[in-house]
């Protein structure tokens, strides 16, 4: 994906180079000759989108999948070609604002910047610096509501304005000022609103709006300093407001003021302006409703600055602005305030004004809305960061977050309650949208891993399966789509760590269920959540062997089951079979490259060592089988008669397994129980039926002494994360966000 990515970025990288070259040719031409050229072009402009048109009419018809890529412009990205080569309408305009509009021209999306706000753009992008009292700011900020990306196809389209648009900034900002400007206006615009009593005007959304996209754009085209310039820049005083303005466009004097006395920066203000709103802004309109959103949309955006480079990489303007400001001691509990605001986003979100049809559905729906998903992403960045640059500060806020009685959204808008949740509500969301919310699993771990309160909470329900189901069936069905590792490691760590707790094993034995609907390997009727646990970790460790051969997988899988099988009890006649068969397929593929090494088939030594890597694992993996099978005999043989059973009719399997060392202990303990039932049973002229032999068994257990096996240590597998997880999570945060919003289509 990140590849992807790359090659989709640099393709608009040289567009705008591509751009930049023409803009820089002298433009000889009076403003008569090009109206005409515009004309003509836009008569061009016509055909060439009848053509394009056909084409994207027949590649729907030969592929579904290339319908769905955004179109693009027909542009030759060969920069020595490139004045011969382009078709794009760009290669005619020898301006930043022809250009901007010539992309409006070209594309049809209904959603797209109006002219108004093109011409505002264009202009502010410019060599003049306009005044904060010109009239371009009240065209820009107060005209019209600027519309929201909601496609693919719009958001290809606006990250090539933007790119031209930012590029031009990123030339005369220098000079003019203009974005510095518009950071004023949305600082004075936020203080002005401070108390949330009214609800957020346009002129503030549309500030914030266009801040966003093109901080995008600064964010993954210039280094830090230029990134510090654009935010922080001084302006003229002949640029502030006069006396002679209106109360409204005074508004931008204080805040300038403000910097300046305090000795902050505009970056450090609007950042904690914007945590502000996210923790009080009370979400009763749709206004402030859309507001909040662009408000997670915008530090989503600041924080994804992290990922653009390299991601150890903590010399970082923006993000180190950001924990500044969650650090200062004038803030006092922001940081515990604004991760607690976030979690009761998640929580609460559906609850908010809204008629009752809309309730009933969202209820119903197995996915977060967008803001709670929002606030979930914003969540896991910010609480997932390297120790040096949050300094282990949110992750343990992280730790102290405790419970507190259910409450009503109505309830927790009065008054956020520093560190405090209700664990019963997020366990009820986690067990509703775990299935289709991939960001979901990832909170579960991160609180079951880093909270004691919260895994005590999960761990001691006395309904185990509201949550285990859904995990498993998570983890069952992920083999049946496009495979995401990250996904399923996840699952497998938070299984592990709840697998540690031998009072929680013991309750999933001894709580039956019947055959979910969507494990279609076997109809079992009824079944107890240890054996059914047990099933679905066979099947996975089954496809992994057969298929992708990853060894992170397999020691998840087997550390899981050796958890379980320590207070094994009843294991089921289903669950045995594939117990011991898993057994016989792992040693078949164990002694078969045995064979091969021994034949010396090949003399490459890279494929020479990469069978035997191959082969110590399939020998480990029959070593934590056997052990399995040896503890459950050990300790619980009267209990797992069904084991022996399975166990006495593969023996042969066992048998060939006598002759390597290291499996000698565990297989002597199975061979001696083998033995102790076969020469008891007794067998009539006729085969016994395998009801009949059970039955035996069943009888023979009542003599049996388990002081005869040779005692072994339980092996017991633990958790223990890395001390820089964050290089795992943070990469499988920005891909799930990069692939679930249109903030960074490219």
């Amino acid at each position: 994906m990140g590849q992807e990515q790359s090659t989709l970025q640099n393709n608009d990288n040289k567009l705008i180079d591509n751009t930049n070259k023409i803009n820089n040719n002298e433009i000889n031409n009076n403003e008569n000759g090009n109206e005409n050229k515009v004309e003509k072009e836009n008569n061009n402009e016509n055909s060439n989108e009848n053509k394009v048109e056909e084409e994207n009419i027949k590649e729907n018809e030969s592929s579904k999948e290339n319908s769905q890529k955004p179109k693009t412009l027909k542009i030759d990205t060969n920069l020595e070609n490139n004045e011969k080569n382009l078709t794009s309408p760009l290669n005619d305009y020898k301006s930043p604002v022809l250009s901007v509009k010539s992309i409006r021209k070209s594309y049809k999306s209904k959603d797209f910047l109006s002219s108004n706000i093109i011409d505002c753009l264009a202009d502010l992008s410019s060599t003049t610096s306009y005044p904060l009292d010109h009239e371009i700011w009240k065209n820009l900020l107060k005209k019209e509501k600027i519309p929201v990306v909601t496609s693919k196809q719009c958001a290809f389209d606006m990250n090539i304005a933007v790119n031209i648009v930012g590029t031009e900034i990123r030339k005369n900002n220098y000079l003019t000022k203009n974005f510095t400007k518009l950071i004023l206006n949305l600082l004075s615009e936020l203080s002005s609103c401070r108390g949330y009593k009214n609800d957020i005007n346009i002129e503030m959304r549309n500030s914030l709006y266009i801040t966003r996209l093109l901080s995008k754009y600064f964010i993954e085209n210039l280094s830090n300093k230029e990134i510090k310039e654009l935010f922080d820049s001084d302006i003229e005083p002949k640029d502030t407001p006069n006396n002679n303005m209106d109360d409204t466009s005074k508004q931008s004097t204080p805040i300038f003021e403000e910097t300046i006395i305090k000795k902050k920066s505009k970056l450090e203000f609007l950042i904690e302006e914007l945590f502000n709103v996210l923790i009080y802004l009370p979400q009763t309109s749709d206004n402030n409703l859309e507001f909040y959103e662009e408000v997670l949309n915008s530090f989503i955006t600041f924080t994804a600055s992290r990922y653009q480079n390299n991601i150890e990489n903590t010399d970082n303007y923006i993000l180190r602005t950001i924990f500044k400001v969650l650090s200062e001691q004038e803030n006092e509990n922001l940081a515990g305030k604004v991760i607690t605001k976030l979690l009761l986003n998640v929580i609460y979100s559906n609850d908010q004004k809204e008629g009752l049809l809309a309730k009933v559905l969202k209820k119903n729906s197995v996915y977060l809305n967008s803001i709670a998903r929002k606030s979930l992403y914003l969540f896991l960045i910010l609480t997932n960061q390297p120790n040096q640059l949050a300094k282990n500060e949110l992750s343990n806020l992280v730790n102290e977050i405790s419970n507190i009685q259910e409450s009503s959204s109505i309830e927790i808008r009065s008054e956020i309650p520093n560190l405090k949740i209700s664990f019963q509500s997020l366990y009820r969301l986690i067990c509703e949208k775990i299935n289709e919310n991939e960001e979901i699993s990832l909170l579960l771990y991160q609180l079951i891993s880093q909270n004691a309160s919260f895994r005590s909470f999960i761990l001691s329900k006395i309904d185990p399966e509201l949550l285990l189901l859904p995990l498993l069936q998570t983890l069952y069905c992920s083999f049946k789509e496009k495979i995401d590792f990250n996904k399923i490691y996840t699952l497998l760590i938070t299984l592990l760590i709840m697998s540690q707790d031998e009072i929680y094993t013991e309750t999933l034995q001894r709580i039956e269920i019947n055959n979910p609907s969507w494990f279609m390997d076997n109809n079992l009727k009824i079944i107890s959540l240890s054996n059914f646990t047990l099933l679905i970790l066979f099947k996975v460790i089954q496809i992994n062997l057969g298929k992708y051969k990853d060894i992170y997988l397999h020691s998840n899988c087997l550390a899981i089951l050796t958890n379980l099988a320590i207070k094994m009890d009843n294991i089921h006649y289903y669950s045995a079979q594939k117990l011991v068969g898993l057994l016989d397929l792992v040693q078949k593929k164990y002694f078969k490259m045995m064979k091969v090494n021994q034949d010396k088939i090949t003399d490459n030594k890279e494929e020479i060592e990469e069978k035997n890597v191959e082969n110590k694992i399939n020998e480990d993996l029959i070593m934590l089988l056997l052990e399995i099978i040896n503890s459950c005999l050990l300790n619980s043989l009267k209990t797992n008669l069904q084991l022996v059973y399975s166990v006495m009719r593969e023996k042969y399997v066992i048998n060939k397994l006598k002759e390597i060392d290291r499996f000698k202990k565990p297989v002597e303990n199975i061979s001696y129980t083998i033995e102790f039932f076969e020469s008891k049973i007794v067998f009539d002229e006729d085969l016994p039926s395998s009801e009949e032999v059970m039955n035996q068994i069943v009888q023979i257990s009542k003599s049996w002494d388990p002081s005869k096996l040779k005692k072994t240590e339980p092996i017991k597998f633990k958790f223990e994360e890395e001390k820089d997880y964050s290089l795992f999570f943070l990469p499988y945060i920005y891909n799930i966000i990069y692939s679930n919003t249109l903030m960074f289509v490219h």
